[in-house]
């Protein structure tokens, strides 16, 4: 099977609350882009050995630290540490017989972006290796779940209203758009970024104004109605991200200057998106915005 594990934006992210656990409640919108992480896996059955094996072969496209930073997980460094090894490990246990399993990647997705890197390759892994178990749909997010909060999504091939710490996922419908991602040469923490919201620790409850508030913004998102959703759909992170970046508050504007109906934060960054009304308004804005930063790597993507 050869396919792209790609990777996702959120549309809007608020956090309610801490759970009981420590975990963060999220609401969001994820929508799957076409820009992601070229793969190749192929599954056989282990006839030699009475244990399942996992070997990777990967190449890294990625620039600065985060090329070193993949390094770090790849073949080449502690494999052990990377996510599809996570999720192999979880999964092994479950399989109806050994495997080996040859995994192919081309690493473009960053780490430290919040649109998805390691968990959009462990997702697609997962979806295709759950057809050698016997678990139930249930026990395949709870799977996923442990591997990492994102990674359900992952399972999925279409946007998805979220819920729970990413686990809870209700499909929806999104107007087809195109944008531009860009890749900041600094990551943000997720822990630190988390850490700054200094959210109070609550016993889990329903978001009925979300809930309510979630009917309008979701007609907008299956029409495109972009204007409508630029100051209603706004990701909670991008005030501690502007404290500690000053640069992507620049960032968002320049997206804006140059075209752009919508512009956010993706996830907890340091990616940031601008979305655009078409592709040649996209590609004209792809060269104002790479002049205005330098420093910023840009990746056009549609959805």
């Amino acid at each position: 099977m050869e396919t792209i594990a790609k990777g996702k934006i959120n549309i809007g992210l608020m956090i309610p609350y801490k759970r009981e656990d420590g975990l963060h409640e999220i609401r969001s919108v994820f929508v799957p882009i076409s820009f992601g992480d070229p793969m190749k896996i192929q599954i056989t059955a282990n006839t030699n050995s009475p244990d399942s094996e996992i070997h990777l072969t990967s190449e890294n496209y990625l620039h600065g630290y985060r090329h070193s930073k993949f390094e770090e997980v790849s073949e080449r460094g502690d494999f052990t540490r990377n996510l599809l090894y996570k999720a192999f490990q979880k999964i092994s246990a479950h399989l109806r017989e050994p495997v080996s399993i040859s995994i192919y990647l081309k690493k473009y997705l960053p780490p430290e972006g919040g649109i998805g890197g390691g968990s959009s390759n462990a997702g697609l892994f997962l979806k295709e290796i759950f057809p050698w178990t016997q678990l139930s749909k249930e026990e395949e997010i709870s799977l996923a779940k442990s591997v990492g909060a994102d990674v359900p999504f992952f399972l999925q091939s279409s946007p998805c209203f979220v819920s729970g710490i990413g686990e809870v996922l209700e499909p929806i419908t999104v107007s087809q758009g195109t944008g531009i991602l860009a890749i900041p040469p600094f990551g943000l923490s997720t822990a630190s970024m988390y850490a700054g919201l200094q959210k109070s620790l609550q016993k889990p409850y329903g978001s009925q104004v979300w809930k309510s508030l979630a009917e309008d913004l979701i007609r907008s998102l299956q029409v495109g109605d972009w204007a409508y959703l630029q100051n209603r759909l706004e990701n909670e992170f991008e005030k501690i991200a502007f404290q500690t970046q000053p640069l992507l508050k620049e960032l968002k504007l320049g997206f804006y200057e140059s075209g752009a109906v919508y512009a956010s934060l993706s996830g907890s960054g340091s990616c940031f998106y601008g979305i655009y009304p078409s592709d040649r308004e996209r590609d004209e804005a792809l060269s104002i915005v790479s002049n205005r930063f330098p420093d910023m790597e840009f990746r056009t993507f549609s959805f």
